[in-house]
């Protein structure tokens, strides 16, 4: 029997050999949160869609890039916008696709899906008015590509965006986000799953397309790497991830962090938690 267990874990093993991944420490991640809220303007932090995930693109960039976005769009401009001039030590090539540009322009898109559009308003609605909620929400699990399959268009139009709002001297990012409940994917609990991706062709003018699979996983598609997964974790032994509630998963642990310090008090879509229903046991 051991031995069976063993070659199951060893095919399992094999099938990430040649993955590509950029890890970062919870530290940098709990700085990322912090920093954004201590450099953005209220206004500004309070403006950031956050039914559209433009936060989570926000916290995100900031802590794999080590950088606070210089501009954010208040007035129809790009999304975010960071300065690479102190980001010696980076793998710009993977995470931007480039590493000739001194800044990087991001233009945020989440993919649709009934959850987001229909049931959560309806939802609400009816917990503000007192009446009964919606039956519950049902969806198909699907897989990570099949997201991706779904994210083409938000990848056009955020492509399109950026030609007309970017230039060609800087690296111009696509960043879309998908929610769990619209599109449930079979791999979500899997660590590394970006050997499984089907390359990605995205239109011309796009240098790099990072997604966040809510609420576990952080890709990015570079021209000049392909898929990457993008990983938070320990360095050091010393080193152990933060406590975070039951039924959340770590990166939501630092959204309601960064919606905490950065005074944002509007429900987020995605800062949600599972729970198993209770039964009467006799």
């Amino acid at each position: 029997m051991s031995d069976s267990i063993d070659d199951d874990i060893a095919r399992r093993l094999d099938a990430y050999v040649g993955t590509h991944v950029v890890a970062i420490s919870y530290d940098v991640m709990d700085a990322a949160t912090a920093v954004l809220a201590q450099r953005l303007p209220t206004e500004t932090l309070h403006a950031m869609k956050l039914a559209s995930g433009e936060h989570l693109a926000a916290m995100l960039a900031t802590a794999y890039l080590r950088a606070v976005p210089v501009a954010v769009d208040v007035d129809g401009g790009v999304d975010l916008t960071f300065s690479l001039k102190a980001s010696d030590g980076l793998d710009l090539k993977t995470l931007l696709g480039r590493d000739d540009v001194e800044f990087a322009d991001f233009e945020v898109k989440s993919v649709p899906g009934p959850f987001r559009e229909k049931y959560l308003p309806a939802t609400t609605r009816a917990m503000e008015r007192g009446e009964a909620q919606p039956p519950a929400h049902q969806a198909k699990v699907v897989s990570a590509n099949d997201v991706i399959e779904a994210a083409t268009g938000m990848i056009g139009k955020a492509a399109g965006q950026l030609r007309d709002k970017s230039s060609p001297d800087r690296a111009r990012v696509a960043f879309i986000v998908s929610h769990f409940f619209d599109r449930p994917f079979v791999e979500c609990l899997q660590p590394l799953i970006s050997q499984a991706l089907a390359p990605l062709d995205p239109p011309e003018g796009v240098d790099a397309v990072w997604m966040y699979l809510a609420p576990s996983h952080v890709l990015v598609w570079s021209a000049a790497s392909g898929w990457s997964d993008l990983l938070l974790g320990s360095f050091t032994e010393e080193e152990i991830g933060p406590e975070h509630a039951f039924g959340m998963e770590l990166l939501q642990h630092y959204e309601g962090l960064f919606l905490e310090r950065a005074g944002i008090d509007k429900p987020s879509p995605f800062f949600f938690e599972f729970t198993v229903p209770q039964t009467n046991e006799e």
